[in-house]
């Protein structure tokens, strides 16, 4: 934050005005000075008040400084710009993981891809509070070989909030022996306004396409006004699903497509755990 200091000996010579009052002509000009300064203080004062962010560009020059992995630990939000076609093979059991909501763009219409194969009982392309897709296209592979009772792969997971999309491309896959195999997972509300999302999940004991909202939040759930949603689980010893919110609510509405394909193994479900929780108006399949 930007601190002034003013003065406040503010001289002036006595003269006497037309009133012959003999007060300092200099009076009035005190407040008018006085007043500029505030607004000059509020002004900065709302400048240093923006929230602040970390920038990393992704480029053909810092391909090899991100090229192992991203492990961000700041308290700012991270924003990711994919200026170049970029690709980042995990070197451990995440792509991309950070402390802070991220927002990735590439105003180029640029692909990061990123592949994660380990046998780590928890799997992710990207881990962080919150993302936001706002353009570009992300490719997401994730590969494993844990097949714990506990073991979880994700191509995306938002740990604390939302998975937004609002333009551009997402595509995963995972495929791995785990437990859950889930493409998109949001601890509140997964929501796509635009763009098109391709999640395809296979193998392991289950699999997830889109699953928003844990077990302990009823605000939660998955959203869906707008692009296009495509989502393939199949291979799953135990259950295939679709979309899917355990507490929350599934809402699908406006100029939308959404196509759901589930395989034949184990047991076919478009939405899980509660079938109530579905809504559907002017969504086309």
């Amino acid at each position: 934050m930007m601190v002034i200091q003013v003065s406040s000996a503010i001289s002036c010579n006595e003269r006497t005005i037309a009133n012959g009052s003999g007060q300092p002509a200099c009076r009035s000009l005190v407040p008018r000075v006085c007043g500029m300064i505030l607004i000059l203080s509020l002004c900065l004062l709302l400048t240093s008040a923006v929230v602040s962010a970390a920038e990393y560009r992704l480029s053909a020059a810092s391909a090899d400084q991100f090229s192992g992995g991203i492990n961000y630990t700041g308290t700012d939000g991270l924003i990711l710009v994919i200026e170049d076609n970029v690709t980042i093979k995990g070197t451990g059991s995440t792509g991309i993981v950070s402390a802070s909501p991220i927002t990735i763009r590439s105003p180029k219409g640029r692909t990061l891809t990123l592949f994660v194969d380990n046998d780590e009982e928890m799997l992710y392309g990207i881990k962080s509070p919150a993302v936001s897709l706002e353009s570009g296209h992300l490719d997401i592979t994730v590969n494993g070989r844990n097949a714990s009772g506990i073991s979880n792969a994700f191509g995306i997971s938002a740990e604390s909030g939302d998975v937004t999309i609002s333009g551009g491309l997402v595509s995963t896959l995972v495929e791995t022996t785990c437990h859950k195999n889930k493409g998109i997972f949001a601890s509140r509300y997964i929501v796509v306004s635009g763009g098109l999302v391709n999640v395809t999940q296979r193998g392991g004991s289950n699999t997830f396409g889109l699953d928003g909202g844990d077990e302990k939040n009823s605000n939660s759930g998955v959203r869906i006004s707008g692009g296009r949603v495509l989502v393939n689980s199949a291979g799953a010893l135990n259950r295939n699903i679709g979309i899917d919110s355990r507490s929350g609510t599934v809402e699908i509405s406006g100029n939308t497509a959404v196509i759901v394909r589930i395989g034949e193994s184990g047991a076919r479900q478009n939405y899980a755990f509660n079938p109530n929780i579905t809504t559907i108006d002017g969504a086309a399949w």
